[in-house]
């Protein structure tokens, strides 16, 4: 193809509005609980059941489909098909009158809520109840932050591309830092923290990523399955989730500012917050490339995780883990483990 007919073809895709037409989240589930804007999505089985259920709560900022974009490209139907039962915490949309949640409201109530449904719901499938647990990105620090304290019915614990060691987060650490973060105005004027806004800031930290974004268009227009998979991650990436307010002050503060997971000195609700007192084993999953979580930001949970805890690296990025082989691959043999 010349380059003529490549930029031709090219300009045919997107005049097609793919973004628009991309479907993602079309895994078979059913939601088996609701608590104001969150879901717990049960994914069943399609195979013979291999070890626990395993519960998995995403990030607060983003849409779940990213676990599920595509039928290839679905870490919750590669676990299904190898006979993983998946719960999937599924956070929703706040709007503005959730500005005041607090991070205890979501780590200490509905957290807990949605772990105890699942298990129920386990047992009702002819289980023990049992669950593992997986984390991704805050959804993993919020996990890590709930099982310190209480693990409840999951009895061990992945955490994927999610920050404990916050001040080894690179050029967001430097950002993020009382010094040149207006935190106190940011929430007191806009409420709920905009998507918007965090979308755009996750993209200055790469910017060149922006430009890679669109020669790996043009160099590979003519893969159907690419383009496919190209537009889908662009609607995944257009489509944030406002982080609510009260929460969000919180947790910068807390994390970003303070680093208390790694230091101490926290009190969520009226409980200190020890990663050190956590009893059940770990493992924290990092991708080489990812420059929100870097691998040295993930780890530091082998530093303050109470039990034995492992680290793994994966291939890719920080989002692009989710859609790579590597990742289902690294989970079912983690969760064959466990079964040992």
């Amino acid at each position: 193809m010349t380059p003529i007919d490549r930029m031709s073809e090219l300009f045919r895709f997107l005049q097609a509005d793919p973004v628009a037409r991309a479907r993602a989240g079309q895994s078979p589930h059913t939601i088996i609980h609701r608590q104001n804007k969150a879901v717990l999505r049960f994914f069943p089985a399609r195979g013979p059941r291999q070890g626990a259920p395993l519960f998995i709560s995403m990030p607060l900022i983003n849409t779940w489909t990213i676990f599920d974009l595509l039928p290839e490209r679905s870490v919750v139907a590669a676990l299904t098909a190898a006979g993983i039962p998946v719960y999937l915490l599924d956070w929703g949309r706040p709007g503005p009158e959730d500005r005041g949640v607090r991070l205890d409201d979501l780590i200490d109530d509905l957290l807990p809520r949605a772990m105890d449904r699942a298990s129920r719901h386990a047992r009702s499938e002819g289980g023990d109840g049992a669950l593992a647990g997986l984390g991704y990105c805050v959804g993993g620090t919020f996990l890590s932050l709930r099982l310190a304290h209480d693990p409840g019915p999951i009895s061990t614990l992945a955490l994927l591309a999610a920050p404990i060691d916050f001040h080894a987060s690179g050029r967001l650490a430097a950002w993020a830092s009382p010094d040149s973060f207006p935190l106190d105005d940011l929430v007191d004027g806009l409420g709920n923290f905009p998507a918007s806004l965090m979308r755009t800031s996750f993209q200055l930290l790469r910017p060149a990523g922006q430009v890679a974004k669109w020669k790996g268009l043009y160099e590979r227009i003519e893969d159907p399955g690419f383009r496919q998979l190209w537009a889908a991650m662009e609607q995944w990436s257009e489509d944030g989730v406002e982080f609510p307010g009260e929460a969000y002050r919180e947790y910068v503060r807390r994390c970003y500012f303070d680093n208390a997971l790694i230091t101490g000195g926290w009190t969520l609700g009226d409980r200190p917050v020890d990663l050190g007192r956590a009893r059940i084993p770990a493992v924290a999953f990092a991708a080489d490339g990812d420059h929100i979580c870097p691998p040295q930001a993930a780890f530091g949970l082998a530093r303050a995780w109470g039990a034995p805890t492992q680290t793994r690296q994966l291939k890719g990025g920080h989002v692009g883990v989710c859609v790579g082989k590597a990742l289902p691959a690294a989970l079912i043999a983690w969760s064959q483990e466990q079964a040992e």
